[in-house]
C-alpha cells in the first residue's frame, strides 16, 4: 500500500474530459442524439516516467526479482505511466533502455547475476540526457550492496526483514 501511495505522489491521476469531437461507438444506434467520450488532456503523458534500478546480483532471488517486476508493471500502468527506464546492476550497469509497462509483465532478459555494486547504474541514469531530470528512481535491492550518493527523488524496494548498510535518504517499501 505505501508503494501505490508513492506512485499517486509521483503520477497525479490524468484528469478524463468529455469531448464531442468524435462520436462514441453508441451514437450508431441513435445518429440524430449527440453524447460524448471521455479522453485524457493532451499532452499530460509527458514527462510521466519513472526509473527502475535493479539489484540483479547473485544475491538476488529469482522469485523475488519476478515480483518485483510484476509490481512495477502492474503499479505503472494503472497510474497511465508509458514507459519506465530500466537499468540491471550487478558490479556494472546494464540499461534495458525504456520499456513499455506491458512488456515487463512478459520475459525480460535479465542480465547480470554478479557482485553487487548499484553506484554505476545511479550514474548512468543521472548522466543520462534522455531521461527526465525530474524522474524518479525506484531502487529494488536485497540490501547487500555499498553506500549510495544518490542526486534525484528516490525510494527502495527491500524484502521482509532485509536492512540497507546505511541510512536511507528516500522512503523503504518492504515486499513479501
Amino acid at each position: 500500500m505505501a508503494l501505490a501511495k508513492w506512485f499517486d505522489r509521483m503520477f497525479q491521476p490524468i484528469e478524463k474530459v468529455r469531448t464531442y469531437t468524435r462520436p462514441s461507438r453508441r451514437q450508431a444506434s441513435t445518429p440524430d442524439i449527440a453524447r460524448p467520450r471521455w479522453i485524457h488532456q493532451s499532452g499530460e503523458e509527458d514527462g510521466r516516467t519513472f526509473a527502475v534500478l535493479i539489484d540483479t546480483s547473485g544475491s538476488m532471488d529469482r522469485l523475488l526479482l519476478g515480483k518485483a517486476l510484476g509490481t512495477i508493471a502492474s503499479y505503472s500502468i494503472a497510474r497511465d505511466v508509458p514507459f519506465v527506464r530500466v537499468i540491471f546492476c550487478d558490479a556494472v550497469a546494464y540499461d534495458a533502455g525504456y520499456l513499455a509497462p506491458e512488456e515487463l509483465l512478459t520475459k525480460v532478459k535479465v542480465r547480470g547475476r554478479g557482485g553487487t555494486v548499484l553506484q554505476p547504474g545511479i550514474q548512468l541514469l543521472e548522466a543520462a540526457q534522455d531521461f527526465p531530470k525530474d524522474g524518479p528512481i525506484l531502487i529494488i535491492t536485497d540490501g547487500q550492496c555499498d553506500r549510495l550518493a544518490i542526486k534525484r527523488q528516490h525510494a527502495f524496494v527491500l524484502p521482509q526483514g532485509a536492512k540497507l548498510p546505511f541510512v536511507p535518504k528516500g522512503e523503504v517499501f518492504r515486499m513479501k
